[in-house]
């Protein structure tokens, strides 16, 4: 079966083409967005978003914190300080009592992070102004 397109005008043998390339595009955008979305961190990318903010949130543990992490790695807690380096792309917590702990970290939205330990989350937190 064969269909007369000669009286269908020009535009309208166009429209489909337009929808289908705008929806290819749309989709094409939609999964850059996704994927830049819930990437984990390099070391630099750490210090430059995570760095200078207060991040407040809660570990796997149900343990809740409110920390500023300064420009020069230096932690502000409630009542307690300690100082973060960056190791193999991981931010390391020295709080003075044991061995630093080191997470890795994924950017999860726009002022979400998750820490990691390889693969797995084991705490989130919101970042938010340092001051």
């Amino acid at each position: 079966m064969s269909i007369n397109t000669s009286s269908v005008s020009p535009k309208a043998r166009i429209l489909p083409t337009l929808c289908l390339a705008t929806t290819l595009a749309m989709l094409a955008f939609a999964t850059t967005a996704t994927a830049a979305e819930g990437e984990r961190l390099s070391g630099e990318e750490i210090q430059q978003q995570v760095w200078g903010h207060r991040v407040q949130g809660a570990m796997a543990s149900g343990q809740q914190y409110d920390e500023v992490y300064r420009q020069d790695g230096k932690i502000e807690g409630d009542g307690y300080t300690g100082q973060a380096t960056i190791v193999d792309d991981r931010m390391c917590f020295d709080y003075g009592d044991d061995k630093p702990t080191c997470y890795g970290v994924r950017r999860d939205g726009s002022d979400s992070i998750e820490w990691l330990e390889g693969d797995e989350v084991v705490g989130e937190g919101e970042l938010g102004n340092a001051e």
